[in-house]
């Protein structure tokens, strides 16, 4: 096997620059310290363009998710929030599955040594909690369970 490092200094040294990272490359649990890839809004990313800025510049923060993604979320309204996970390796964006008025007061908890998103909103008088698993392109959620009236979720 060729020394990866070797072969980007050959490259850099070359004037090739950088190679392109494969997203299923770089793990989730070590936190990716490369150079900043930004979305393609024009391109693959563009049902994303009308979040470009509040995007990249969370991206430019570097990872807060499973090793190399941004969580990046937005306010939509009192108590309203939505989310997009960007590959800061890659700059691919993703949606994420929950988020809007149907999700009030929806709070997020997740670590860049993780992939597992914890999140609680209130529905109706009670406050729900989720677990989700990122796989690298999607989320795999579990049962929501009730944790109590929708006060626990304050």
């Amino acid at each position: 096997m060729k020394n990866p490092i070797a072969v980007f200094m050959v490259m850099v040294s070359l004037g090739l620059g950088a190679p392109a990272v494969a997203a299923d490359a770089v793990p989730m649990d070590r936190v990716y310290q490369g150079s900043i890839r930004l979305p393609d809004f024009s391109g693959r990313d563009r049902a994303y363009a009308n979040y470009r800025t509040r995007i990249t510049n969370e991206m430019r923060s570097g990872p807060n998710f499973a090793g190399h993604y941004a969580i990046v979320e937005i306010g939509c309204g009192t108590s309203c929030r939505f989310a997009f996970v960007a590959d800061v390796a890659t700059g691919q964006v993703f949606g994420f599955p929950y988020g809007g008025e149907n999700y009030y007061s929806l709070q997020l908890n997740y670590s860049v040594k993780s992939n597992h998103v914890s999140m609680k909103w209130i529905e109706g008088d009670d406050c729900l909690h989720n677990s989700l698993e990122w796989t690298g392109s999607d989320f795999k959620a579990g049962s929501p369970t009730i944790m109590g009236p929708s006060e626990v979720c304050g």
